[in-house]
């Protein structure tokens, strides 16, 4: 009969114990509104750009709460996509070079130098504290698909750069 009563007053303990856990693991991943944990984020949104490309949703889980209300994972993934397969002179590519706080340090701007689509271009994204954390406001153009235009004004495919009928050296 004690077996009963201890059971229901473990569980609760154990349930409690388990809320207070999780409570203490959400309150230590929010950072305090800062440069330099806007920096952090800076450079983490620049290497998912660089080097997690094949992998959207790691740019995409950085972007604002708004935005990703605004277009769902799938639908960012697939522009996200899209976008890459355009024939620029190189792939996106963006070097961290600072971040410029608002006073309150709540919202600020990132830069970067973009590698070479053309020489001197420099690229801003927006940074949002939200939920303890920064995040990134950026490819606007996703949300009204006006990125897609620029795909109608492609006046050149892979052949103007190689041969692609190319067989070999010429017998003599």
């Amino acid at each position: 009969m004690n077996k009963r009563k201890i059971l229901p007053g473990t569980v609760i303990i154990f349930v409690a114990a388990i809320t207070l856990l999780v409570s203490f693991k959400r309150a230590a991943a929010r950072t305090e509104p800062s440069e330099e944990e806007a920096v952090r984020v800076a450079r983490a949104y620049a290497e998912a750009i660089n080097y997690e490309y094949e992998n959207p949703e790691a740019v995409y889980v950085l972007m604002t709460n708004d935005y990703r209300s605004a277009i769902s994972e799938e639908d960012f993934t697939e522009a996200f996509k899209k976008e890459r397969s355009y024939p620029y002179l190189t792939p996106l590519f963006i070097n961290y070079d600072r971040v410029e706080m608002a006073d309150d340090l709540m919202t600020g701007t990132a830069w970067y130098s973009q590698a070479a689509r053309l020489p001197g271009m420099v690229y801003e994204v927006k940074l949002v504290y939200e939920d303890g954390t920064y995040h990134v406001r950026d490819f606007e153009d996703f949300l009204d698909g006006s990125y897609l235009d620029k795909f109608d004004t492609v006046t050149y495919d892979l052949s103007s750069y190689f041969d692609t009928e190319y067989q070999g050296e010429p017998e003599e």
